[in-house]
């Protein structure tokens, strides 16, 4: 079973985490939720935080599997399933595979990178300075994890903010889990869910949810008051008004 928490009461909203996060850094989050009448349950994800790390490094199907065993466990489902960044995947697999256990699933701007033109070649480009400086620096993980928010934000990380100085400890699942197989993950039109994005999004992200749409028929959600991917781990409110209103 995962490492979980839950609190408040109300309809059951299942929150997942992105790459290099854990159950402390959406706590935050979480309780913003639960302030607005949700019975919120999240999760460290296998291979992150205090959840098991076996058969891991997993896979997305796994990933959701053991999302919906989360959800019975604790008598959710079916559950509002938000999922942020990477989680966010995992969220749309969730619908996908346990339509039983989904009322809704809602991707926070997820790196579906497989859906952009040359999505694939992109997705090798980005990693390529990672394996390089793994391949130089074996099991560096937090080394590995700073190159590859180098390479993200092109070389405007700030490796000294809090919220980056507490993702190192899940450095190697963002690096073994998220960046290699999460973002692999490509969707069907049938498929359950929908994206959410802010105002403004980043290119990449407004080009993932406008190729997300064509091929589900469903437009993104847009959030006007979030003007940042990592809104949810800064300014918990914003996603947690936003929505808790939609729900």
């Amino acid at each position: 079973m995962l490492h979980h928490r839950t609190a408040g009461e109300g309809p059951p909203l299942l929150l997942i985490h992105g790459a290099a996060e854990d159950v402390d850094l959406l706590t935050p989050q979480a309780e913003a939720f639960a302030a607005r009448g949700r019975r919120v349950i999240w999760a460290d994800r296998r291979g992150t935080g205090r959840s098991p790390r076996d058969h891991w490094p997993s896979t997305v199907e796994a990933h959701a599997d053991d999302a919906a065993d989360l959800l019975r466990a604790e008598n959710a489902a079916p559950a509002t399933v938000l999922g942020f960044s990477s989680g966010g995947i995992v969220a749309l697999a969730l619908a996908a595979r346990h339509p039983d256990a989904v009322r809704e699933a809602i991707a926070w701007e997820p790196p579906l990178i497989s859906l952009v033109p040359g999505g694939t070649d992109l997705h090798a480009a980005l990693l390529k300075p990672i394996e390089a400086y793994l391949a130089e620096h074996p099991g560096d993980w937090a080394g590995g994890y700073r190159v590859m928010l180098d390479t993200l934000s092109e070389g405007r990380a700030d490796h000294d903010a809090p919220v980056v100085r507490a993702m190192r400890r899940n450095a190697e699942a963002a690096l073994r889990d998220d960046a290699v197989v999460i973002t692999r993950y490509t969707v069907e039109p049938s498929d359950g869910g929908i994206v959410a994005v802010g105002a403004a999004p980043a290119p990449l992200h407004a080009a993932i949810a406008a190729a997300f749409a064509e091929i589900t028929g469903r437009a993104p959600l847009v959030v006007p008051a979030a003007d940042d991917h990592e809104v949810y781990l800064h300014r918990p409110a914003v996603l947690a008004d936003a929505l808790a209103s939609r729900w």
